[in-house]
């Protein structure tokens, strides 16, 4: 080999090094990556002698000691734990954020499940299934069990499982520090509420199953509803009066197809959050299904002008709306004193 040669290979050597040395660092990160997040285990416990199960996940490297904020997230009818997890992502986030998060399953056969929210919904509520002590008796086993900090417990739900989280808030105010409903829906039946509570509501326009305007809506049959649905705006109305909030909305900003009021001025700052989704489908907001391409009918833009005096901010309609990290942006602002 040449003189030459022997500095080519002399160069060569090192990048050959540094290449592998990148790969080894990758994986170690990826590594890392995969050793951080916590594990999703299922739990059982006995009310009134039926075996109800729950999904919990716990974040890696909890302290000795420390205590960690606890969702518990609720299914829709027809899902279970394991689908609003995989729908939300809320573990994921869990593990960046440091939190527990707990998806309890609902009763039903073959892991087709619903709840029993008073008025809704299928097995549970045909069976009378009294969900609200499984959720009593739920929160005292997960104290129990895991490092929860007792002043920092939050319920969000889907559809049935956000008629389930209203019906927590107005029974068993007490034991939470926030809600957050996606596409649930109140009762006339229900109320009025013990005490004032932090709420953010969550609803698309366009929302069969659950309409935004109230009413039986589709799958009325199926679900086996006793009474239509509040409009949405009913439901805001509700908390904003029972927490003592202002009349109108404090703040008022549009983020693509959603629309986002905040009440504050409310008793113990328990305000409350409305977001209204333009043309928005009974779903769980995530951004992967508001693509850049997005473009609003003119129905929604007649709609959209109304709310912001005729001026269409189309720049911030490429931020989109994730409802759990706005959730969660939500719950960790508030705890119970």
């Amino acid at each position: 080999m040449g003189k030459a040669g022997r500095i080519l290979r002399a160069v060569e050597m090192p990048r050959s090094l540094a290449r592998r040395a990148f790969r080894i660092a990758l994986f170690l990160a990826l590594l890392a990556s995969l050793l951080a997040r916590g594990d999703t285990e299922t739990i059982e416990i006995d009310v009134d002698g039926l075996d109800r199960t729950a999904l919990v996940h716990v974040p890696e490297g909890v302290a000795p000691g420390e205590r960690l904020p606890l969702i518990l997230a609720f299914h829709g009818s027809a899902l279970n734990g394991r689908t609003m997890e995989e729908i939300t992502g809320f573990s994921d986030l869990a593990d960046r954020e440091g939190f527990v998060v707990v998806y309890p399953n609902g009763s039903g056969p073959s892991g087709v499940l619903s709840w029993n929210a008073g008025s809704c919904c299928s097995f549970a509520l045909e069976r009378n299934i009294d969900d609200l002590a499984f959720v009593d008796a739920l929160l005292d086993t997960l104290i129990e069990r895991y490092p929860v900090d007792t002043t920092r417990i939050y319920a969000t739900g889907f559809s049935n499982g956000g008629m389930l989280t209203y019906a927590l808030a107005i029974e068993t105010p007490e034991r939470f520090a926030a809600i957050a409903v996606v596409s649930g829906a109140m009762f006339a039946s229900q109320g009025p509420a013990d005490e004032p509570l932090p709420v953010l509501i969550i609803h698309g326009t366009d929302d069969a199953v659950i309409p935004y305007v109230g009413g039986w809506g589709a799958l009325r049959t199926l679900s086996g509803k006793t009474e239509p649905a509040l409009p949405a705006a009913e439901a805001a109305a509700f908390w904003i009066a029972k927490n003592g909030c202002k009349d109108v909305a404090i703040s008022t900003t549009s983020e693509r197809n959603a629309q986002i009021r905040r009440y504050s001025g409310c008793r113990d700052d328990t305000d409350v959050v409305f977001i209204t989704l333009l043309e928005g489908p009974h779903g769980w907001p995530v951004i992967a299904d508001n693509p850049d391409t997005f473009l609003l009918s003119e129905d929604a833009v007649s709609i959209f002008s109304g709310m912001t005096d005729g001026e269409i901010p189309w720049d911030l309609f490429e931020i989109g709306l994730d409802a759990t990290q706005t959730i969660w942006e939500f719950f960790e602002a508030h705890g119970r004193r």
